[in-house]
């Protein structure tokens, strides 16, 4: 009977390896790797070389242990987040905010160096991520709380935010660049109910454009998972997955409109509710240069950069002319703004 049975499980084994030297296909995997994707990324075998190591440096040390030093308040995420998606001009009233002015003065003055976490799920990316999101927020509630009391230094605390989010800019993973789009869209979001007039270091904020930082880390996760099944198990599945994420990148390069629903990505985490939240955030920008051209007596913009839409104002409510909702957590700015009494 047991002299049975183990033919039966060395039978099993045998059908299974000779099904997985089937499926095993190193040529296809080695093909779609080398496939260039968009935006002069190049293939996914040349990513690692476009990040080099990066360490901490002491100004990052010391924004940590000063970071580390801030209470964790609900009160402070609720106001913020409250603000940000309430389209008025007026702003309500703020809770305690502790002091951030170190804070501010180390992000304004020196220059942040981060360590870098490449490997997907990395505790240390995963602390980082919170540690920032938290000084950003306490930023954003403070300079909300100086802009109720109509105090220019407002913006000092929304450049401090700006300058935070630029410190990641030299981390590919995507939990980092996800959290460097919040914080512009955070920026973004209050910005038009700031005391004018608006400073020069805004322009930079209103010009720059998310989707091609995230494209370059949705090419480096995927270029992880094929560098991980191409030394594990280099399948035809592995190779066409690498070639349906690389259609999806070359389909968001090339797309106009502001309201995206693109189909789900097959390595690694879903990144769909991420394109529609960038893509928003075009529309989003534009809704802040034309309520701050309001504000200054000027005309607004009615068109847009957005295939899909354009702006429309009739003496008191800015408004584009489609709503692009987005899934819960995010907390968007509305695309309708009160900007006159």
């Amino acid at each position: 009977m047991l002299k049975k049975a183990a033919i039966i499980v060395l039978a099993v084994i045998g059908v299974l390896g000779s099904v997985a030297l089937w499926f095993r296909n190193e040529e296809a995997v080695a093909t779609s790797a080398a496939r260039p994707w968009p935006g002069d990324m190049g293939a996914l075998s040349t990513v690692a070389d476009r990040w080099p190591p990066q360490k901490a440096n002491e100004s990052s040390v010391k924004l940590t242990a000063l970071a580390n030093s801030l209470p964790k308040d609900e009160a402070v995420d609720d106001f913020v987040a409250r603000e940000m998606t309430r389209g008025e001009l007026t702003i309500g009233d703020p809770p305690a905010v502790p002091d951030v002015s170190a804070i501010r003065e180390v992000l304004l003055r020196e220059q942040i160096v981060w360590e870098r976490y490449d490997e997907i799920g990395d505790p240390n990316a995963i602390s980082a991520r919170t540690m920032h999101m938290t000084l950003a927020r306490t930023l954003i509630a403070r300079a909300l709380t100086k802009a109720r009391a109509n105090d220019p230094a407002a913006w000092d605390e929304l450049h401090s935010v700006w300058k935070l989010a630029r410190t990641l800019d030299g981390h590919p993973q995507m939990m980092t660049q996800t959290a460097a789009l919040s914080m512009d869209r955070m920026i973004n979001a209050v910005a038009w109910k700031m005391p004018l007039p608006v400073p020069s270091w805004f322009g930079e904020l209103q010009a720059r454009d998310n989707v091609q930082r995230l494209l370059e880390s949705f090419q480096f996760q995927s270029a992880s998972y094929w560098k991980d099944g191409a030394r594990i198990f280099p399948t035809r599945w592995l190779a066409n997955s690498v070639d349906h994420d690389r259609s999806i990148a070359e389909e968001l390069s090339n797309l106009e409109q502001c309201d995206v629903n693109m189909r789900v990505n097959e390595l690694g985490t879903d990144l769909s509710s991420l394109w529609r939240r960038a893509f928003r955030y075009r529309a989003e920008r534009e809704a802040t240069a034309n309520a701050l051209r309001v504000r200054e007596g000027k005309s607004i913009e009615t068109a847009s950069r957005c295939s899909d839409g354009r702006w429309m104002f009739d003496g008191t409510t800015l408004r584009f002319s489609r709503e692009i909702p987005t899934a819960a957590p995010d907390t968007p700015m509305p695309l309708v703004l009160r900007v006159k009494p």
